[in-house]
């Protein structure tokens, strides 16, 4: 006789099903894109891809989770001053609940783990570890929802993302707990993280984008504040160009990001956009050599290779296209 699950299993399983069930990803054809649309996903990759140079540029001098927060703070500010011109409903009732577990996996736990690991990792090195991000967010939809059906392409495409994983880490560091793997474990959780998260807001896409965003900003921010007891803040003393990159963080790719992804859906669809997972890490890691001066080892393109290779794979004969962050990175 088969053993039954347990009951929090069940119960965990029903429930993201029925979150998942609400609302679908919808789309328009990749063939029907225009030239604009794609100078748009283009810009907003670049976008995203900026922020791991500059989460290292403003680690570097400022303590990580006081940067979380004001990063958070800076987006939170901006996205409820359009809130207000626009007018429009703040949300009610039970799906503050989502929208709660949506600011924290989709921003305050991210954040928080990319600006701690890139104090030691390298930008470029991050970038790459979080283009596994749309593999994980498949395996969690084909094991907890009803979207997605498990098929050979996804299996391969993970597995190609573990492999890649054990290349940029090297074999002998995989299973090591040193600070530097630590770190690079810490990323690997944000990717996870994001995932999490875009299980979580497919519900929420009925929902006025201008809102919405200002309470996912405004969550993540409060959920952000005891972060701070973490950090001695006694000596907040930096160069100019930190503080530009940290304002920076907060205006491009968190708030201005968010409302990015929301024009590119709109105009060409969440398959159109789906498309970013191949260029975010390309221009993370061709930021962070370029203004960085960053070395790519060869074990990290080829990392990079087969970890996109896997994402690749796994878009293939899938019901919905392999969501991106939902939030920012």
């Amino acid at each position: 006789m088969k053993p039954s699950a347990a009951p929090s299993t069940v119960k965990a399983r029903h429930s993201f099903k029925s979150m998942s069930a609400s609302a679908k990803f919808g789309g328009s054809s990749i063939a029907s894109a225009s030239a604009a649309d794609y100078a748009l996903l283009v810009m907003l990759a670049a976008i995203l891809g900026s922020n791991f140079m500059m989460t290292t540029v403003t680690v570097t001098h400022l303590p990580p989770m006081f940067v979380v927060t004001v990063r958070l703070a800076i987006a939170a500010s901006i996205l409820f001053a359009i809130a207000m011109l626009t007018a429009k409903p703040f949300p009610r009732g039970a799906v503050w609940v989502p929208i709660a577990l949506s600011a924290f996996f989709g921003h305050t736990l991210p954040f928080a783990l990319l600006a701690w690991a890139q104090q030691t990792v390298d930008a470029s090195i991050a970038s790459i570890l979080m283009a596994t991000m749309p593999l994980f967010t498949l395996f969690l939809a084909q094991t907890l929802t009803d979207d997605e059906k498990p098929n050979r392409f996804a299996v391969i495409g993970f597995a190609l993302a573990l492999v890649g994983i054990i290349v940029l880490f090297g074999p002998e560091k995989l299973f090591s707990l040193g600070d530097e793997s630590l770190r690079q474990y810490a990323v690997a959780g944000a990717a996870m993280s994001y995932g999490v998260n875009a299980i979580i807001t497919k519900q929420l896409v009925s929902l006025p984008w201008q809102t919405t965003g200002a309470s996912f900003m405004g969550l993540a921010l409060l959920f952000a504040l005891p972060l701070l007891l973490v950090d001695s803040l006694s000596n907040l003393s930096a160069p100019v160009n930190a503080w530009a990159a940290l304002a920076y963080t907060g205006i491009m790719p968190t708030a201005f990001g968010a409302i990015l992804i929301v024009v590119v859906v709109r105009r060409a669809g969440a398959s159109f956009l789906s498309q970013i997972n191949f260029l975010v890490p390309v221009f993370g890691a061709f930021f962070a050599v370029l203004f960085l001066g960053e070395r790519l080892p060869a074990n990290a393109l080829i990392a990079l290779v087969i970890i996109l290779a896997g994402v690749a794979i796994a878009r293939r004969r899938t019901r919905q296209p392999i969501p991106t962050t939902n939030g920012t990175l």
